[in-house]
């Protein structure tokens, strides 16, 4: 597939432009903002489509109101002759494709002509830049069998990115030694409950026999009680058989002991309630100690091996690392500029005609502002006025020197010409003998018609018409008619007269008039022309006399402008060759060149300070690398060299990143047994507060006062108990009669019975006390709800480790089975691209290096021609990029039969010097018969080595006519 044309609606900066490509290699030249990548992705945007509007790409829409797109005119050997073209529409845009045999498709059929190929799998393999070549030394075969698959396989991108996804989740699912992942997590959790758990059975075991032994207690209650009973029933019957008055003595002193001891209030099941409170106290306190002790151990550990601040400052630095590119790129672009400029700068002071380094320093000084240019543009403008004006002024003396001769020379063939002085003299009395003549005509002629027959009548009828035409023609200026009229009225008075007059005067006059008429009979018209021709002569002649006089005085006051003129004129170009003089400037290239000397004097001097510019650039950038070397020094805490900078600080920030982690894992600890310590602080102080509580309804101060008010209120219920018994058995001293009147024998019966109720009181208060605490126990184990509360914890954190688990297992075995359809692919294909990659690199190396190969740990490796074999990191730039080109093309020719795309390379070749470059360029001409080539550049030293390709200049786009670039 080829690229021939393509054909830009508007699409940035250029709109209406068609441009030609060259079959083989076709290069793009242009300085920067030019426009090239402008260029360079309307042709991915048009194959693939527009970046959506919150896309990070740039959309190239046109500023001048262009319509947005164009279309590209391809040739593939599958479909012949094809043009795709697209223009806005929805996000991507409408993309119409047509073939050479009519017929048109849409975005399917763009596909099929694309191979199914996206814009990312094409710029993989067949589209890069500079910045591509970077990171040769970091690609491994896994890598490069990664690229080969993704472009030479259709849906393999996106097993690839599957197969990454489930590697992600599997390490957040599970790491061996991880600590963060769910499952190790849940792993540790489920230990911790474990352990939890066997201390809780433990007091759940001693439960039962609590439970037997407090059965027992009952049962002998039963029988305490009874006996108890009998023994009561007994003394009951004996002391009724006592005189009241010991019995009220009794009383007696039962009342006072009562009052002795005082009605004090102890609060229900207190014992029990302290007990247990003292037991979860205890217990409290103990996990709070154990707590406290343990935080200590993780802060001190923490503090042993926390780095955060030195791993944020490492961050810092790997997050510049663009600024890091780029300050290397603008350093290589500055000393490429600062050479263009200087030899731009040498070549505007040769066409100045200015040596370095005062005449040049004069024009750099030179006030080149369109002012000075007017002031000599206007002294320029007056020498050229003054000049016209002499060259005017002389050519209208010559003129008018040309014209006095051709009128010397008419007035000289006027005079030859001339009549003589006796035709002068004739043609001057001629007008007095006209009048005579026409007088003696029309005498002679009235004299006959009057002799023959005449009349008054006919004379008076002449007379008439004489006055009316001579009236006739005054009126209307036509003066000969007038003379005739006033003629024939003359004549006709006249013959009245004769008329009137004697015969012998008439004879006589008759005479007269007859031998005047006879001697110019026949000469009218010759002495008319004499006549005439005397007058035109005097008046030519007259004429001429003035046009002579005329010239005469012009030719002088031109002689005297022409010199006035002359010396305006160089005085005007002495101050102007003063001027130039004075601005450094030569007037030998003529007026006109002033305009083109101040565009190359601003030239120069814009020239000259974009190379200040750029050596400031220059120095500026080189202070930013030594600063941020500097800064990577101090950091890293050694001397680093400036080629390796990133790879040692990734490698610092890798290994910072995994203490951090640790880190982390010790801070969480921290947080939990710091919330341990809150909760069991806030737990004994709420069991101080209820313990304090009990002794306040006790009336007690501490422990100790609490179970001696605990005695004595237990020993007032006794005795009340005894009171209430005394007070039922003087209700019943009606039933003293039956043991008679023995006093000494009913007091000895009497002891016996107390002593015996005596000892089952004592049986009954141990009893009672063991039960007590019994079930206080007992209602202890019973209402600690903690063992089954961390049992079901216990199984759903089993629930869920299981669940993640059989997650963890589906996406490993997914994993695995992506590993290897891709290793029996990489298997296939990767060594067809080494073998080729090899050979293109034997050769861009003349030599030097036999091939690439691949290390026991899959990283390349670049074997010299004797046997040393060095990482891709240890070579030069130019070698490693040369390494990543042999590749691409490989990757491309090995793709040639599914993927036929055109390569497309944007500045690939800016660190390779000459001999590199001519291979560089020999080599691509040679693939160029099986692929296109097209390179973007910036550089013109480049052209010189592809005399065959095509040259296109991107400044000149749109500038031919009709925006044909060809």
């Amino acid at each position: 597939m080829k690229i021939e044309r393509l054909t830009i609606y508007g699409f940035g900066r250029h709109s209406n432009v068609t441009i030609e490509l060259g079959e083989g290699v076709t290069v793009f030249y242009g300085e920067n903002e030019a426009g090239k990548t402008t260029i360079h992705q309307f042709i991915l945007q048009v194959l693939f489509g527009f970046p959506a509007k919150n896309s990070a790409l740039l959309r190239y829409e046109p500023k001048t109101g262009s319509r947005y797109g164009g279309k590209i005119t391809l040739i593939d050997e599958k479909y012949g002759r094809v043009e795709v073209e697209r223009i806005r529409g929805k996000s991507a845009g409408d993309v119409t494709i047509r073939f050479e045999d009519g017929k048109t498709g849409g975005q399917s059929e763009l596909n099929e002509l694309l191979r199914q190929y996206d814009r990312t799998a094409f710029e993989s393999v067949f589209s890069f830049s500079l910045f591509q070549l970077q990171g040769m030394e970091q690609m491994d075969s896994d890598e490069l069998s990664r690229t080969l698959l993704s472009s030479g396989t259709t849906g393999m991108d996106t097993l690839l990115q599957l197969e990454k996804r489930l590697e992600k989740e599997k390490a957040e699912l599970f790491k061996k030694s991880g600590k963060n992942p769910q499952m190790n997590v849940l792993l540790k959790e489920l230990r911790e409950l474990e352990e939890k758990l066997k201390l809780q059975r433990a007091k759940v075991d001693e439960y039962e026999p609590a439970v037997h032994r407090l059965e027992e207690v009952d049962q002998q209650l039963l029988i305490e009680r009874n006996n108890l009973q009998n023994c009561q029933a007994a003394s009951k019957k004996l002391e009724t058989a006592l005189l009241r008055l010991p019995i009220i003595a009794n009383r007696n002193r039962l009342l006072s002991e009562i009052e002795e001891l005082g009605q004090n209030e102890f609060p229900p099941n207190g014992i029990r309630d302290q007990e247990m409170l003292e037991s979860k106290k205890h217990e409290a306190e103990a996990i709070y100690a154990r707590a406290s002790f343990q935080l200590q151990n993780v802060k001190d550990q923490l503090e042993s091996d926390g780095q955060k601040d030195r791993e944020v400052a490492v961050e810092a630095l790997l997050a510049k690392e663009s600024d890091w590119q780029v300050l290397q790129q603008e350093r290589v672009s500055a000393k490429s500029d600062i050479a263009r400029l200087t030899t731009e700068r040498q070549r505007l002071l040769g066409l100045l005609g200015a040596a370095e380094p005062s005449p040049g320093e004069v024009l750099l000084q030179l006030d080149s502002s369109f002012t000075q240019e007017q002031r000599l543009q206007e002294l320029a403008e007056q020498v050229q006025q003054t000049e016209r004006a002499v060259q005017s002024s002389q050519l209208e003396l010559q003129r008018t020197e040309e014209m006095e001769r051709r009128t010397s020379q008419q007035l000289e063939r006027l005079h030859a010409e001339a009549p003589t002085p006796d035709e002068q003299a004739q043609a001057s009395k001629w007008p007095a003998v006209r009048t005579r003549l026409s007088e003696a005509k029309a005498y002679v002629s009235f004299a006959r018609k009057e002799q023959q027959t005449s009349s008054k009548t006919v004379i008076w009828i002449l007379l008439a018409a004489g006055i009316l035409v001579a009236g006739y023609g005054i009126l209307e200026q036509q003066w000969l008619l007038a003379f005739l009229g006033v003629i024939v009225a003359a004549v006709s008075g006249y013959g009245l007269m004769q008329n009137q007059r004697t015969p012998a005067q008439s004879d006589e006059r008759m005479r007269e008039m007859m031998a005047l008429v006879k001697a110019y009979e026949g000469k009218e018209e010759a002495f008319e022309e004499l006549c005439k021709r005397t007058d035109d002569f005097i008046r030519k002649a007259e004429q001429l006399n003035v046009i002579a006089e005329g010239h005469a005085m012009d030719i002088e006051a031109l002689r005297n402008d022409v010199t006035r003129l002359s010396e305006e004129s160089i005085h005007a170009r002495s101050r102007l060759a003063t001027e130039l003089h004075e601005c450094g400037l030569t007037d030998s290239a003529g007026i006109e060149a002033i305009p083109e000397l101040f565009r190359l004097v601003r030239q120069l001097q814009e020239t000259d300070r974009s190379l200040s510019q750029r050596l400031n650039d220059q120095q500026e950038t080189n202070t930013k690398i030594e600063k941020h070397l500097e800064s990577a020094r101090t950091v890293l805490g050694r001397e680093v060299p400036e080629a390796d900078l990133y790879t040692l600080i990734r490698q610092e920030a890798r290994q910072l990143r995994d203490a951090s982690l640790t880190a982390e894992t010790y801070g969480r600890k921290v947080k939990e047994l710091s919330r341990t310590l809150e909760e069991k602080k806030l737990e004994l102080q709420a069991y101080r507060e209820q313990e304090q509580h009990l002794f306040e309804q006790a009336g007690a101060a501490d422990k100790q006062s609490f179970y001696n008010a605990f005695d004595r209120w237990q020993q007032v219920q006794t005795m009340k108990l005894s009171l209430d018994g005394l007070n039922d058995q003087l209700k019943t001293l009606h039933h003293a009669d039956e043991f008679g009147d023995d006093e000494a024998w009913i007091q000895q019966q009497l002891a016996i019975s107390e002593e015996r109720l005596a000892a089952a009181e004592l049986t009954i208060s141990e009893l009672t006390d063991e039960r007590a605490s019994l079930l206080h126990k007992t209602e202890a184990l019973l209402s600690d709800d903690a063992h089954l509360y961390t049992q079901q914890l216990y199984e759903n954190k089993k629930a869920e480790f299981n669940a993640l688990a059989r997650s963890w297992s589906s996406r490993q075995a997914a994993a695995e089975a992506i590993r290897q359809t891709m290793g029996d692919l990489k298997d296939k294909k990767l060594p067809a691209v080494l073998t080729r990659a090899n050979k293109l690199f034997h050769q861009l190396t003349a030599g030097r290096y036999d091939q690439l190969d691949i290390d026991p740990a899959g990283r390349f490796q670049a074997l010299r021609k004797d046997g040393q074999s060095f990482e891709i990191a240890e070579l030069s730039q130019a070698t490693k990029e040369q390494a990543y080109l042999a590749l691409r093309f490989s990757l491309a020719s090995e793709l040639a039969g599914q993927a036929p795309f055109p390569v497309i390379m944007d500045d690939p070749f800016v660190h390779f010097d000459a001999k590199r470059l001519t291979r560089m360029t020999e080599l691509i001409s040679e693939l160029s018969a099986d692929h296109q080539f097209i390179v973007f550049t910036c550089h013109e030293t480049l052209a010189p080595h592809w005399p065959e390709a095509k040259i296109i200049h991107v400044s000149e786009i749109g500038n031919s006519p009709e925006g044909v670039a060809l």
